[in-house]
């Protein structure tokens, strides 16, 4: 019996008298017109006097009787009055049905679609494949997975009204599930009239395409479960591994510390038994509370009396300043400012990240109810789906933020809750902010989340869901590394998630209004942000922006000058100016690429300036430190190289992208790659993991770099 056919057709037929070709078959009918009109540019409509069709079998019809005869019936008709010349043909199609492995090359224009055939095989592990789509030109077609039964949508003005659909360039692939086309599936290619679709661009006159089409198995069930099982194997072996190692180290140095102060309680008992006149026994304890007393001062008499605030500006704008100056709030004080912004960041994160969830969850049913995979931007020659899951194994990757940041969270109330001695901890070391090291936590276990529910449909709408808590994590980072050396000039909470709120809305209306006027705006209000920053940073935040600002100004002039122009010129504090200078030169280069190169991505832009921002004080802090004469201990400068390491790996991977929303849809399949890890994994897995190691280490950098200072009293740290 015949499987299938191909008619092909060509007439010198005119628009007002055209050719109708209807094709009948036992149970189906299929007609259409001769010149056959395409639209194309603008209005303009493209006229095509040769066309090709393929039929639809019989079998495929519904309530079809099995193995009838196939009967073909061609009618040709028109209403023009003279004679109308035209060249029927039409022949059987023998490898309609497509093998896995084995590569197609056809060639398709608008007015010659094609369609094959694929069917499953039978007593075989193979739970879904993958169409491959391969072109030699950048012109616009619409590849098509419809379901096997009769009528065929094979033409550009309804392909997409059944089954998958894609737009495609040069590359492009769907993953079908067996579960979904049990009885296997046709794939319809089909080029458009146009090329706005694929690249905003219409200029394309010639419309003929040849286009590769090749079927492959994807992984089977035991792939998943080794890729998934020996990635989560590691991850908790690594976490297991750690807290086993930080367990250990806490019970050695607890039976230290039981030793040393058995030993000083013996020479106590024997200091008492035998007296000495020594000055250091006499004077010890009481230069201890003095200490004590004057690093303990209730907060209230240093915010709210009125003769605190002048001491604020005497003590802060000291030429030599110490940890001791600025750190003379009551620990608890600072304890439960610090707290708040974990309890801010946890309210934030529930009434963001459940609306987040409940859209992505929509976005996946959406794209299963149209077959629209235009709308998730996925790399489709590794998009594994599992469920209601198109891309698995892109949402499954981010489960190492949310270990990794759990892990960060134990670690912190590990170290918070094996203190030495809270009385010395008042006067000695860095005064701790844990409640900041919670609060990066939680965002590294939120940056998980959401990004996970990114990828269940990535595109240009939800890119915000993936760098949201990424700003979180990079101010929460900088306002640590000043707290450090600045624990009573704090940013109160409230303040900085109100910040963090504007930034996320500046983001909004850059991915929505990307617009040159935005542009000028964002970069005016990016630098003047740099120089409030720059001004309070350098005068320790006892600088007001007030009436009075000018005329301190000019009275200050006055007073260098008269001292000399060397006075005039040389700043206050020199090292914290040429950290603000060198930072305020990148913020303007930042600026400046920004407005040139990436004015079609500004969300990653505005993530760029707050990590770069990041590194800078980062970088800065280490530099001054060691300038200070101050060590870096082993462990810190471990996870320093180790951070280094993996952010420098995890980069290299997110620079080779597999897809890009800045792009339209067909522009971004470009960019697809096969796996690179397991057959599972791609690069951007592969970018999910690296970049969770190196928030983690880079964390740990921040908790540990200034272990050296514990045992040094506060006035021998400097402010820097």
């Amino acid at each position: 019996s015949l499987e299938t056919a191909r008619i092909k057709i060509e007439s010198n037929a005119i628009h007002s008298f055209p050719l109708i070709i209807s094709v009948r078959q036992t149970t189906g009918i299929l007609s259409w017109q001769i010149p056959l009109l395409i639209d194309s540019t603008d209005l303009n409509t493209r006229i095509y006097n040769k066309t090709s069709r393929i039929l639809c079998s019989t079998k495929y019809y519904p309530y079809a009787i099995r193995d009838e005869k196939e009967l073909v019936i061609v009618s040709i008709s028109t209403a023009s009055q003279t004679n109308i010349f035209f060249n029927l043909n039409v022949t059987e199609i023998t490898d309609f049905y497509l093998s896995s492995g084995i590569e197609k090359v056809v060639e398709i224009s608008p007015s010659e679609p094609v369609y094959y055939g694929y069917i499953f095989p039978e007593n075989t592990e193979i739970t879904s494949v993958i169409v491959r789509v391969e072109s030699d030109n950048h012109i616009c077609m619409t590849v098509s997975i419809q379901n096997t039964s009769c009528p065929v949508f094979d033409l550009e003005r309804n392909v997409e009204f059944s089954g998958y659909w894609q737009t495609v360039s040069k590359r492009g692939g769907i993953t079908v599930p067996r579960e979904i086309y049990p009885r296997g599936f046709f794939v319809i290619l089909v080029v458009k009239g146009n090329d706005a679709d694929c690249n905003s661009l219409s200029n394309s006159t010639f419309r003929t395409k040849n286009v590769t089409l090749i079927i492959n198995p994807t992984i089977t069930k035991r792939d998943y479960v080794i890729a998934t099982g020996s990635t989560t194997a590691i991850a908790v072996l690594f976490c297991i591994s750690y807290i086993t190692a930080v367990v250990i180290f806490n019970i050695r140095r607890s039976r230290k510390l039981k030793r040393l102060e058995t030993i000083n309680e013996q020479n106590e008992n024997i200091n008492e038994q035998a007296p000495s006149p020594s000055m250091t026994t006499e004077n010890g304890p009481k230069q201890w509370d003095s200490v004590a007393e004057d690093s303990s001062l209730d907060e209230d008499d240093i915010d709210i009396m009125e003769d605190a605030f002048s001491d604020k500006d005497v003590i802060r704008t000291k030429l030599v300043l110490s940890v001791c100056d600025l750190a003379r709030k009551e620990p608890r004080i600072l304890r439960h400012k610090s707290r708040l912004y974990l309890y801010y960041l946890a309210t934030v994160a529930v009434f963001y990240t459940l609306p987040v969830v409940q859209l992505a969850v929509t976005y996946q049913r959406v794209l299963y109810t149209t077959g629209n995979q235009d709308m998730c931007y996925y790399n489709f020659l590794c998009a594994h789906p599992l469920g209601m899951l198109s891309d698995f194994n892109h949402v499954f990757s981010n489960f190492a933020y949310i270990l990794l940041g759990l892990l960060f969270i134990f670690l912190t109330y590990s170290r918070e809750h094996t203190e030495s001695s809270k009385e010395e901890a008042k006067c000695y070391g860095i005064p701790q902010h844990y409640g900041l090291f919670y609060a990066m936590g939680t965002a590294l276990i939120m940056e998980g989340i959401l990004s996970a529910s990114y990828h269940v449909c990535p595109n240009r709408s939800n890119f915000q869901f993936d760098t949201s808590f990424m700003y979180v994590i990079a101010v929460l980072c900088m306002i640590k590394i000043y707290q450090t050396r600045h624990p009573d000039i704090n940013a109160r909470a409230p303040v900085t998630f109100g910040i963090l709120a504007f930034i996320i809305f500046i983001g909004l209306i850059g991915v929505l209004d990307g617009s040159m006027g935005f542009w000028v705006i964002f970069t005016i209000l990016h630098l003047l942000i740099c120089f409030v920053l720059t001004v309070q940073i350098y005068y320790m935040g006892r600088c007001k922006f007030n009436k009075s600002v000018f005329n301190r100004m000019i009275q200050t002039f006055k007073h260098d000058a008269r001292c000399g122009i060397w006075h005039l010129l040389r700043p206050l504090y020199p090292s914290r100016f040429v950290m603000l200078v060198l930072a305020n030169m990148c913020n303007v280069g930042l600026a400046v690429w920004g407005n040139l190169y990436q004015e079609s991505n500004f969300a990653m832009f505005l993530l760029i300036i707050l990590m770069s921002n990041l590194i800078l004080y980062t970088f800065f802090y280490i530099v001054m430190k060691l300038c200070h004469r101050e060590r870096i201990l082993l462990t810190p400068a471990i996870y320093i190289v180790l951070s280094m390491l993996f952010w420098g790996a995890a980069l290299y991977f997110f620079v080779n992208k597999t897809i890009s929303w800045a792009l339209m849809p067909a522009q971004s399949r470009i960019h697809n790659k096969p796996c690179e890890l397991l057959n599972f994994f791609d690069s951007h897995d592969i970018w999910h993991f690296l970049s969770a190691l190196a928030m983690f280490f880079s964390f740990m950098v921040l908790l540990t770099l200034d272990d050296d200072l514990i045992d040094v009293h506060r006035s021998q740290i400097p402010v820097f």
